[in-house]
């Protein structure tokens, strides 16, 4: 299979968007992280389209094809979520469906809580509410040291690639898409933009100005973590609910490691699908009219 979905591209919020817009009916937003691009989703993509879906899955800025601005500050995640707005306008969508993973799942909770009226159903992979996150534990602090050390501009992208990517190929494991990450991330700008979301938005400083009054999320909101995750705790996932006003189902993935849609696709295909299809009914009239 090609190691590319896209179909077109767009000028949006002062950067260019690669995406897929495949099939037709509700439109479903997939959105992935760290250090992927929209071939996670390769797996979801054709059930969703075949389910009767129109899905979108862009290059989120930094990765992929899409543009790769080297300033931290244009990551910051406001901006990004701002991105993800800006491409559905262009794509005529005035209220999808969205879905994320790992980084893509902190954009996804931020879009639902700060645009509830553009968003009909919510659900996250791996990460949980940013409100969790805002004060975590010591063990998740711990799980994930790697965030700090991304923290040094020219420092760290020095060492990741040192002696054939050695580094960085521990720190990822065999997980995910590892053998194709190191290709990826050595074209021209990549590594620093790939960074930059971390520089952005988890270093100290970042964390000294997280908000802590977050407005309710008012979707239906399935939240889904993996047994296997070495970086997140499931404590992430599960505390959510509280930030959570809409419905909320949670689900635990055993057998897989932080790339739930790469490591159980079928699983992940059918929680969407039921989540997304059949669920809708679970949603009251009164509920949507308040979305």
């Amino acid at each position: 299979m090609t190691e590319s979905l896209l179909t077109g591209s767009a000028q949006v919020n002062g950067v260019e968007i690669a995406y897929v817009d495949r099939g037709e009916g509700d439109p479903v937003v997939l959105l992935h992280g760290f250090p992927d691009s929209h071939y996670l989703w390769r797996h979801q993509i054709d059930p969703l389209v075949e389910a009767g879906f129109r899905v979108i899955v862009p290059d989120l800025r930094g990765f992929g094809a899409s543009s790769k601005p080297q300033e931290v500050e244009a990551y910051d995640m406001r901006t990004i979520v701002n991105d993800v707005v800006a491409l559905t306008l262009h794509l005529g969508i005035q209220r999808a469906h969205i879905v994320g993973h790992d980084w893509g799942a902190a954009i996804a909770w931020m879009y639902a809580f700060l645009m509830p009226r553009r968003v009909d159903h919510l659900a996250v992979l791996s990460v949980g509410h940013p409100g969790v996150f805002s004060t975590p534990s010591i063990e998740q602090r711990a799980a994930s040291w790697y965030m700090l050390f991304y923290q040094f501009p020219g420092v760290s992208e020095q060492l990741l690639r040192r002696n054939g990517w050695r580094l960085f190929k521990e720190i990822m494991g065999n997980e995910g898409d590892y053998q194709r990450y190191p290709r990826e991330l050595a074209k021209p700008g990549a590594l620093t933009a790939a960074l930059n979301w971390y520089r952005a938005n988890r270093s100290p400083e970042a964390e000294l100005r997280v908000e802590r009054n977050f407005p309710p999320v008012l979707a239906p909101t399935l939240g889904i973590w993996s047994s296997g995750d070495k970086a997140l705790l499931e404590e992430g996932m599960t505390g959510s609910v509280k930030f959570v006003k809409g419905p909320w189902r949670y689900e635990r993935v055993e057998d897989a490691s932080h790339w739930i849609p790469l490591d159980q696709p079928e699983q992940v295909t059918k929680l969407l699908l039921g989540f997304l299809g059949t669920e809708r009914a679970a949603t009251t009239p009164s509920r949507r009219r308040r979305l």
